[in-house]
């Protein structure tokens, strides 16, 4: 029994054995890809033979891993399906920690075989990872190159088991060992890699040095965090999968609603039905079909966590200092990139509930000639967010949701803004910015039409990377806690974007949303998502369907602003100098006492409100729900415009009236 109801019990490892994604039994010769996921090789030659494909304009064959979907190229043109299979490398570790002296190949001394010689084994090579017999193991101790290996009696299976350390081959450069350690890149390295990459590197280590380090005890902790991972993940199945049987349900409860009134008039309702139902066949075809694609993602996604937790319960029993260091760097990365993948997906907004509000179908076929459409409601369920929650971090600074619980505890009508950086010389008046990570910022620029991503980690800002687009972009907002994933408003259509930001700065649009209203200013809350053109402000859900609307008249400047909280679903915007606040059903919650030139806000993370009061220096805060408010002064401004906040909290973007814009440290 664990000591604690808060500790969760260890599950031991040889009770779990390593089974194959694919035949779902215990591996047998385990092959590894490049994302670091086994199988058993027939049971990966069966696949290749199945899925290889050649990629357009590509000669080289593809394959999708089985388990995470990641891309993997043929190493070379000719290759055969049997020859890729056979060539890939063979996960040693798995074979070493699977040692059975009663396996038929563990029997005999391979040594001899090879000589075409049957002799009984009685020892163990931990190099060779090989069965040997006594003249084989004299043969060890007589060779210059073998002398070093340890050798054991295969009958002492628990010395064969202890100390693990496989000399891990490097996927890149074929006969060279993994025994290097780049602390910069974070990479592990053969001698090869370290003098083509790494040579300039100035923190580089041995994996024996590293290994020194390893503190068991905080791998252990990791280990049970996949424990927990595991089941939120097998939480979030049963809820998708219980989600499906009440769409099911309430599908077939309204078709059959719908079906006894039809009866009634069915002479003149056959044709609107038929439309009806054609369109409601589609959009429950297409809910349906996102929260199978998401169930499928997160069952893969269980199966990558669920061989890690395994492989590291296992190393931690058996495996070295240096083993435990190896497979521990090799399980985090490829944890990280699935979730990646994850962040990738447009598929976490899922169909909630049908609502039929008028089954008066006589009255519909008389006055539409057709029948209203059955009313999808849907819900953000961020199960990105909730998974990197429960990931072991490899660096907690990169944790947005930790570094924003961490803001939110100061007392926000009492923090400074100190003056970092400075952008000055824009070509022209700029309405919307966004933290797209915490030394860049990206503007959106009319005239000439792009996007402009600015680097801010020196007091001067300089221009650092210009987007050109066809259409002329307007309003900025992140689409959940990545810095570096955002919709970009053009008026009538919104793109989301993947920014990759190393060296060289790379747009990559993973989809588009056709608008039914133009949008200018955008912004998306927990669970709603809000916008405003010059005459109209939009509640809206997730994928900007229009949920509810409202006259607006923009307050005297070229754009509107709007602003979502981060941690509420409330929204605000400016109303004839006054401040509004609304929630995600359009209703309004506060109103400032005072009539003032107000611009562009922005919720804090205590929820108050920072605007900017036009043609000063200055931005005002009211403080949430209360009357109380302040005025702050800003070094560096002539005239406040517009305010954004980062999405942790720990800095604002001023932007200024005469075309430039300063950064601020929140303390």
């Amino acid at each position: 029994m664990a000591d604690s109801k808060n500790e969760i019990p260890v599950e031991n490892p040889e009770t779990e054995k390593c089974h194959c994604p694919i035949c779902l039994e215990k591996v047998r010769n385990p092959k590894y890809l490049p994302c670091y996921h086994t199988f058993c090789e027939p049971c990966i030659q069966t696949y290749i033979s199945s899925t290889a494909a050649h990629k357009e304009n590509e000669t080289l064959k593809s394959i999708e891993c089985p388990v995470c979907r990641r891309c993997i190229d043929a190493p070379r043109c000719d290759i055969s399906d049997e020859e890729w299979a056979s060539e890939l490398p063979q996960n040693k570790l798995i074979l070493t920690m699977s040692v059975d002296p009663e396996q038929d190949e563990n029997k005999y001394c391979m040594f001899c075989k090879r000589l075409e010689k049957t002799v009984p084994a009685n020892q163990w090579c931990k190099v060779c990872m090989e069965a040997i017999c006594e003249d084989c193991k004299s043969l060890h101790r007589a060779a210059p190159s073998l002398q070093n290996h340890k050798i054991l009696n295969l009958s002492n299976i628990k010395e064969v088991d202890s100390e693990i350390e496989i000399e891990e081959s490097c996927m890149l450069h074929q006969g060279k060992i993994l025994d290097v350690f780049c602390q910069h890149h974070r990479k592990l390295c053969c001698i090869v890699c370290l003098v083509k990459h790494h040579k300039l590197c100035k923190n580089v280590d041995t994996v024996e040095d590293m290994a020194l380090e390893i503190d068991r005890d905080s791998i252990q902790k990791i280990s049970l965090k996949y424990i927990g991972l595991e089941k939120n993940l097998e939480d979030m199945l049963s809820e998708n999968k219980n989600r499906l049987d009440k769409l099911n349900a309430r599908k077939q409860e309204i078709c059959v609603t719908t079906e006894e009134k039809i009866q009634e008039i069915k002479t003149l309702l056959d044709n609107a039905h038929a439309k009806w139902l054609k369109q409601f066949e589609q959009n429950h075809a297409d809910s349906i079909g996102n929260i199978e694609i998401a169930f499928d993602e997160l069952k893969r996604f269980s199966t990558t966590v669920h061989e890690a937790r395994t492989m590291l319960q296992s190393v931690l029993k058996f495996g070295s200092s240096k083993q435990l260091f190896i497979t521990n760097y090799k399980l985090q990365n490829q944890i990280s990139d699935h979730i990646t993948r994850f962040k990738s997906l447009d598929i976490w907004n899922f169909s909630e509930d049908y609502k039929q509000h008028n089954s008066d179908f006589l009255s519909q076929i008389s006055n539409a000639k057709e029948f209203e459409d059955v009313e999808l409601s849907k819900v953000q369920k961020r199960a990105v967010e909730i998974i990197s929650l429960s990931v072991p971090e490899v660096d907690d600074k990169d944790n947005i949701l930790q570094r924003r619980k961490t803001m939110s505890q100061k007392n926000w009508m009492q923090v400074k803004f100190e003056k970092r950086s400075q952008i000055s010389g824009f070509p022209e008046r700029v309405y919307y910015g966004l933290f797209i990570h915490d030394t860049r910022v990206i503007f959106s620029l009319t005239s000439p039409p792009a996007l402009k991503i600015y680097d801010i980690s020196k007091p001067t800002g300089e221009c650092v990377h210009t987007e050109k687009c066809q259409n002329t972009p307007y309003g900025l907002c992140h689409t959940g806690l990545s810095l570096n994933e955002l919709y970009v408003s053009f008026e009538n259509f919104i793109n989301h974007y993947l920014i990759d930001i190393t060296e060289t700065i790379t747009f990559t649009k993973l989809g588009t949303i056709q608008l039914k209203e133009p949008m200018l200013a955008i912004s998306c809350g927990p669970t709603t998502a809000f916008a405003a053109n010059k005459t109209k402000r939009m509640i809206c859900s997730l994928d900007f369907c229009v949920n509810h609307s409202s006259a607006y008249v923009c307050p005297g400047s070229a754009a509107p602003f709007v602003s979502s909280s981060t941690i509420s679903d409330r929204h605000c915007f400016i109303r004839g100098g006054v401040v509004i606040v609304v929630d995600g059903n359009n209703q309004e919650i506060f109103k400032s006492a005072w009539h003032e030139n107000l611009r562009g806000l922005t919720f804090d993370l205590n929820d108050n409100i920072l605007v900017c009061k036009h043609k000063t220096t200055k931005l005002k805060q009211f403080k949430h729900g209360k009357s109380e408010s302040r005025d702050i002064d800003l070094e560096g401004i002539t005239e406040t415009y517009n305010v954004i906040l980062h999405p942790a909290g720990e800095k604002i973007l001023v932007l200024d009236f005469n075309e430039k814009c300063c950064v601020y440290q929140v303390s």
